[in-house]
């Protein structure tokens, strides 16, 4: 039996979108079948480059088309909240980029919608998804390098400072933290939980944004987790967990992760991992299994795990204040 064809709404025709919808071409069961911008223009400018059946200059105009199935959320950080809500009350599936929402209230509120409509929504965090994310924690469980005892990941890269750019910007959600930090802070707790214990240390930029952010994790194993993120300069961007008897670091983590090395006092051995496209079609994938299922959250990506991450974002903005 073959599933279900699913069409899908995009919310937002920035490069976000522009690059989930190149993974979601690649998917026989997905059809790329409406966008959305606040200027007509601009959604079919975005529609006639990507290979988009409908534009619409309004996102209400598209939630109204009964035949969109399922909607992917590409708007700034700070719409999140206001564009699911939207999404859900309209009788839409959500699949929204991170982070999920300005802040932890905001997601419970998001999370008990989708369950009083009955609707699945999801927060769009790519690297879950990702083969060589899922073996980087299969090994750290495997005891491959032995009992882990140090996680450090970074994500950095040099921005050309603007007030009004969304990195800097506030009023956009602007931050490392929120924008890039995320990502190492979603691995910590994707495979230590949540700490007992967290330091930071952060640089601001004049517009009041975090600039440059180092947390320290403790877990109640014992572990450290040591995360950076910064807009001030590029960074190596890998993750690698210590242990006690190795190491295993994966490459290029917070972009496009395909290697991963393990290294112990026996051996040095590397793996690769093959991406049909960039990543992003992995995601949309999960969303699609999940509702042909008759789910409204992921169980790989729940809405318990999204309330402690932005939880966790949460604590670290606060601690770059002080």
């Amino acid at each position: 039996m073959n599933s279900k064809v699913y069409n899908w709404g995009i919310l937002g025709a920035g490069h976000i979108s522009e690059k989930f919808v190149a993974g979601l071409k690649t998917l026989e069961n997905a059809s790329c079948y409406a966008v959305a911008a606040r200027d007509l223009n601009k959604a079919e400018n975005f529609a006639t480059q990507n290979g988009i059946q409908k534009a619409y200059g309004s996102y209400k105009e598209m939630l109204a088309d009964d035949n969109v199935d399922v909607v992917y959320i590409g708007t700034i950080n700070t719409l999140h909240f206001e564009h699911v809500m939207m999404c859900l009350e309209a009788g839409k599936h959500v699949l929204c980029e991170k982070p999920f929402a300005s802040n932890y209230e905001q997601v419970i509120l998001m999370t008990d919608k989708a369950k009083e409509k009955g609707l699945f929504l999801m927060e769009a965090l790519w690297s879950r998804f990702l083969p060589s994310v899922n073996k980087f924690k299969n090994i750290l469980e495997s005891g491959k390098v032995g009992e882990p005892a140090l996680l450090r990941a970074d994500f950095g890269f040099k921005a050309e400072y603007k007030e009004t750019s969304r990195l800097f910007d506030p009023k956009q959600g602007g931050g490392s933290v929120p924008d890039i930090g995320i990502y190492p802070l979603f691995l910590s707790l994707f495979l230590f939980g949540y700490p007992t214990e967290i330091k930071v240390l952060s640089e601001q930029a004049p517009t009041g944004v975090d600039m440059t952010t180092a947390v320290i994790l403790k877990h109640k194993n014992g572990v450290i987790s040591q995360l950076t993120s910064t807009f001030a300069c590029n960074l190596d961007t890998e993750a690698t967990i210590y242990g006690t008897n190795g190491k295993c670091t994966l490459k290029r983590m917070f972009h496009m992760p395909t290697d991963l090395e393990i290294v112990t006092p026996e051996n040095k051995s590397c793996e690769s991992f093959e991406i049909r496209c960039n990543g992003y079609e992995f995601e949309a994938e999960e969303v699609m299994q999940c509702l042909d299922n008759g789910l409204i959250e992921s169980p790989k990506l729940t809405h318990d795990f999204s309330k402690k991450l932005i939880k966790l974002i949460d604590e670290v903005l606060e601690k770059c204040k002080l």
